[in-house]
C-alpha cells in the first residue's frame, strides 16, 4: 500500500501537469494509443490461449496458488481469477473502442485506420466479449451495462441545444434501452454459456465435469455456484455498517479490516475485503478520510460533466467520451468490487491511469495552458506564473491603455 497509494496520485496528478502545453497533450495521447495498442494485442493472445486450454483441457488444473481453466464451474483461462479476467477483457473492449475514434486516431498517427486492422479490432472486441460472458462475472456485466448506457447517454445529450421535451423523450429511451441491454446482456450471457457447454460434450462423454475445490465432479456450465445473485455483497454490507458504528470518525485501518470485522460481527467475517470500494473507504478511513474522497469525486465529476456535455458535437469522434464513459462505469462498478483506492491491483491502477488521461484531455479540450485543479477556479499558466482566468481581462485593458 505505501507504494500503491503514492503511484496512482502520481499517475493522476503527473498526466494532468504534463499536459499544460500542446507537445505535452500529444505525447500524453500517443501514450493512450500505444497502450490502447498493447492491451488489444495482449488481451488478444491471452484470450486464444485461454480458449484453447478450455477446450484442450476442459476441466480445473489445481495448482500450490489458485486453479486454471476453470474455477468453480467458471471459465478462468490462464488467470487465477474469473472476476480479474472478466475485467481486463472489459478494459481491452475499451481499448478496441477508443482506437476506432477517427478523431483521436489520425490526431496520433496522422493517417486512417486500414480495413485489415479495423478487423482485428472488431475479432478482438467479440473475443473479449465471449470470455466475459464465459467468465459469468456479474459485476462487470454490470460495468459494461453502464459503458453502453452512458455513451448512448452522451450521443443523445452531448453537444446539443437541450429544451424540457427532448430531455423528456429521450430520458425515456434510454430507460427502455437501459432495460433491453440489461436483459440482453444476460440472456446472451447464458445462450453463449449454453452453447460453449454444447460444443465441448464430445461422442464419448454424456457431460464434461471438472473437480473444484471441494473436490467434488461438477458439469461445466459456466454459472456461479454460488446462485444468491448478490453473492454474499449484503452480508458484507451490514457487517461494514456494524465496523462503522463502532469507529465513524477516522476508520479501523485497511490491515485490521478482518480483525475488528470479526470482532464486531461474531468472528462471521468471510473476506478481508467488503467487495465495495466506498464502503471500505468508510470503515478503513472514517467519516473525516470518506470526505476528502467525496470532494475531490464531487467536483473533479461536476467538471468532467460540464465539459463533456457542453463541448461541440465533433467531440462524438474523440477519445474523452470514452473516457468518461468508463470513468462512470467504473464508479458503479466499485459498489461491487474491491476497486478504487485501499486495494493494491491493476484495476485500480488502470482507473487511476484512465482518470490521469482524462484530466489530460480536459487541459486540452479548454484551451493552452490550462491545468484542472478540482478545488479552484479555472487557471493559465503564462510565462511560468499562474493567472486567475478573471484576471486576463484586466490584464487586456491595462495593455490596450499602454498601447494607446
Amino acid at each position: 500500500m505505501i507504494l500503491n497509494m503514492p503511484m496512482i496520485f502520481f499517475l493522476f496528478y503527473g498526466l494532468h501537469s504534463e499536459s499544460t502545453t500542446r507537445s505535452g497533450q500529444r505525447r500524453i495521447f500517443k501514450e493512450l494509443y500505444v497502450l490502447c495498442n498493447i492491451l488489444v494485442y495482449l488481451s488478444f493472445v491471452i484470450n486464444v490461449l485461454s480458449l484453447i486450454s478450455l477446450y484442450a483441457i476442459g476441466e480445473s488444473i489445481n495448482y500450490s496458488f489458485g486453479y486454471l481453466v476453470v474455477y468453480e464451474n467458471r471459465f478462468t483461462g490462464i488467470y487465477f481469477n474469473p472476476n480479474l479476467m472478466a475485467f481486463s477483457s472489459f478494459c481491452a473492449m475499451v481499448c478496441c473502442h477508443i482506437l476506432i475514434k477517427k478523431d483521436f486516431v489520425e490526431s496520433v498517427t496522422k493517417k486512417k485506420t486500414g480495413k485489415a486492422r479495423l478487423c482485428f479490432i472488431a475479432v478482438s472486441f467479440l473475443l473479449n466479449l465471449i470470455v466475459i460472458l464465459l467468465s459469468d462475472s456479474n459485476a462487470t456485466a454490470v460495468i459494461m451495462i453502464c459503458y453502453v448506457i452512458m455513451t448512448v447517454c452522451y450521443k443523445f445529450f452531448g453537444g446539443r441545444k437541450l429544451n424540457f421535451g427532448l430531455v423528456f423523450k429521450r430520458c425515456l429511451v434510454l430507460a427502455v434501452m437501459l432495460a433491453f441491454v440489461t436483459t440482453g446482456v444476460f440472456a446472451f450471457r447464458s445462450i453463449v454459456q449454453t452453447g460453449t457447454t454444447y460444443t465441448m460434450t464430445t461422442p464419448n462423454e454424456a457431460e464434461n465435469v471438472f473437480q473444484d475445490s471441494e473436490d467434488e465432479l461438477n458439469r461445466i456450465t459456466f454459472e456461479h455456484q454460488n446462485k444468491n445473485i448478490d453473492s454474499g455483497r449484503l452480508q458484507l454490507l451490514v457487517q461494514g455498517i456494524n465496523v462503522i458504528k463502532h469507529h465513524p470518525i477516522f476508520g479501523v485501518g485497511k490491515g485490521n479490516i478482518t480483525k475488528y470485522g470479526n470482532h464486531y460481527n461474531n468472528n462471521k467475517m468471510k473476506y478481508s475485503d467488503f467487495h465495495n470500494g466506498y464502503l471500505t473507504i468508510m470503515v478503513c478511513s472514517g467519516l473525516v478520510g470518506f470526505f476528502f474522497f467525496a470532494a475531490l469525486a464531487i467536483c473533479l465529476c461536476k467538471r468532467m460533466t460540464v465539459l463533456l456535455f457542453g463541448i461541440e458535437s465533433k467531440k462524438h469522434n474523440d477519445v474523452f467520451p470514452c473516457l468518461f464513459a468508463f470513468i462512470f462505469a467504473y464508479c458503479v462498478f466499485a459498489v461491487f468490487e474491491k476497486t478504487l483506492v485501499f486495494e493494491v491491483s491493476f484495476m485500480v491502477t488502470f482507473f487511476w491511469l484512465m482518470l490521469g488521461f482524462a484530466a489530460a484531455c480536459m487541459a486540452g479540450c479548454e484551451g493552452d495552458g490550462y491545468n484542472v485543479y478540482a478545488f479552484s477556479k479555472s487557471l493559465t499558466v503564462s510565462h511560468g506564473r499562474i493567472r486567475k482566468k478573471s484576471d486576463i481581462p484586466a490584464e487586456r485593458e491595462g495593455l490596450k491603455r499602454g498601447q494607446s
